[in-house]
């Protein structure tokens, strides 16, 4: 099974003494098993003398057997936090091209719903592993005991794990198919969230949302997750069933066909008696593997990098004293849907000089913010190049190159922690003479490095979200439609005294803006028109 292996692969040595205190402890149990058969059935021994040998055997048993199943959990807990970690650093080195692709909801279901059921798997592994060991140790005894009985159990047991397959197949494909419906689930989940206030506007809306996609979807991954539970209810019937027919079958070959005397049948019956326990609590952690083997498919599919354990600082670094960025025929085009062309920008030619500020303008769809990932490398150009003082950004300078900015997207996500140049924590008075600057000393106070509050009003975010850029040092600062939501009176205040303290200190800014009434500020004004840059007079 693909988490057995997982776990082999991660944790070789301590699954080993897993696999072998399991053993010592089946065999432990079975040597109960045998001494209550031999010596106190068939050939009773003196009870003073039975009982401290009985008493050791139990003790021993227990001690083993809980060594085995602490051990396991341990390992299975270290391994679902290996697992979160190890995801969200892939996540966080997936490029922001694929990440799109996939979509915020299918991302998070994995992080949240696979992860859980990880665990559920890996909570139910121990009993699982020691029900297999204990079942082959019990059959093993069994077949000792009388090989013509054991003979037809087996014959028995195999149409009961035929049954039982079957049912496990089925199981699967239900678990499957409500984790196909958990990503639906979570977009659906998105859409109440990031859409509170247009379904607060529009009630027919939400109402059509709840009824239609949200109903529909809670209702299949009921469904889907009912039969699946109903499933594996009649697998655990049906294995309890069984279980309860071998014995009677035992005691028919024995007494009416002769195959064994009534010891043997009675020891027969016990054994099977005590292994229904284990049994069933092998078949109970059926669910919780499946749900496991499913959530470990689902990561793969999601088509993450393999897992680095550093942030990779190092490499190719831009030159502190670089004075152009080129961008050379560079373009970039969106896939289409089921065979219609996608939208693309380019050939996009922009010659970008240190310490310029530069406004780009453009109407909505032209490409404003696919320019602005292109330029600053978090997309790869489908054709083209960029070029920093010549040299040509490939795909080993790409990260280094990326250094060279801090921006505030239109889609920008504030964070609270404030770090300065190379991610150390920030001055703490630098971030408060920012504040002072921003305005918002008033509103938002530093604690411990980090923002007390990030709940003002979007213009107010921005405003954070410009701190926190700011803060960095970077020398080339990109903002998308950064003034779009400040008042007039900050608006005033961020073209004509912000941005050129920001050139007087050597900054190169991109702004991407509407704001005709301030293009005196730049030094050029560029439009992207029908994915082209063209330079326009500033009047």
């Amino acid at each position: 099974m693909n988490l057995i292996g997982l776990m082999f692969r991660r944790f070789r040595l301590g699954l080993l003494g897993v696999l072998l205190l399991s053993v010592a402890s089946a065999g432990l149990t079975v040597q109960v098993m045998a001494f209550v058969n031999e010596r106190l059935i068939q050939d009773p021994m003196d009870l003073e003398t039975a009982l401290p040998y009985f008493a050791g055997l139990l003790a021993a048993q227990f001690l083993v057997a809980t060594l085995a199943q602490i051990w396991m959990t341990t390992l299975g807990h270290r391994l679902v936090y290996e697992l979160r970690r190890t995801l969200v650093k892939r996540v966080l080195d997936t490029d922001l091209e694929h990440l799109e692709t996939l979509g915020p909801a299918r991302i998070l279901a994995s992080l949240g719903s696979d992860t859980g059921h990880l665990t559920s798997a890996f909570i139910g592994l121990p009993t699982a592993l020691y029900g297999v060991v204990l079942n082959l140790g019990g059959f093993a005894y069994l077949a000792w005991l009388s090989p013509p009985l054991f003979q037809a159990t087996l014959a028995w047991m195999a149409l009961t794990v035929a049954v039982a397959w079957m049912l496990l197949r089925r199981t699967h494909a239900r678990v499957e198919r409500a984790r196909e419906v958990e990503d639906r689930l979570y977009a659906d989940y998105q859409a109440v969230i990031e859409g509170r206030k247009e379904l607060a506007l529009n009630r027919e809306r939400a109402r059509r949302l709840y009824e239609e996609d949200f109903e529909r979807d809670a209702i299949a991954g009921r469904n889907e997750e009912t039969r699946a539970d109903l499933y594996n209810g009649l697998n655990e019937n049906w294995a309890n069933t069984m279980i309860l027919g071998v014995i009677g079958l035992c005691f028919f070959l024995a007494q009416g066909a002769g195959w064994a005397d009534t010891g043997v049948a009675t020891t027969y019956a016990l054994t099977l008696l005590f292994l229904r326990t284990p049994l069933a609590g092998l078949v109970t952690a059926v669910p919780g593997l499946i749900g496991g083997s499913v959530a470990l498919a689902k990561l793969k599919s999601l088509e993450f990098p393999e897992y680095s354990p550093t942030f990779k600082v190092r490499g190719w670094q831009p030159p502190a004293t670089w004075t152009r960025l080129e961008l050379d025929s560079v373009t970039y085009r969106y896939p289409g849907n089921e065979g219609e062309d996608g939208f693309g920008v380019g050939p996009l030619h922009l010659d970008l000089r240190r310490g310029e500020t530069v406004f780009l303008i453009g109407g909505n769809g032209s490409g404003k913010s696919t320019f602005a990932r292109l330029l600053t490398g978090l997309y790869r150009p489908h054709g083209g190049e960029i070029r920093l003082d010549g040299v040509p950004i490939g795909e080993t300078r790409r990260a280094g190159f990326r250094r060279l900015f801090a921006a505030v997207f239109a889609d920008f996500h504030l964070f609270q922690r404030l770090l300065g140049p190379d991610g150390f924590e920030a001055d703490a008075a630098d971030a408060r003479s920012w504040l002072e600057t921003l305005a918002l000393a008033d509103k938002v106070a530093i604690d411990g490095g980090r923002l007390d509050d990030t709940r003002l009003s979007q213009g107010q975010r921005k405003r954070l979200a410009l701190l926190l850029a700011l803060l960095e040092e970077r020398p080339i600062l990109v903002l998308d439609e950064w003034a779009a939501d400040q008042d007039p009176g900050f608006r005033r205040f961020f073209y004509t005294e912000l941005l050129p303290r920001l050139k007087a200190a050597g900054k190169t800014v991109v702004a991407i803006t509407h704001d005709e009434h301030y293009f005196h500020v730049a030094d050029r004004v560029l439009k992207l028109d029908l994915g082209e840059i063209r330079e326009t007079t500033i009047e």
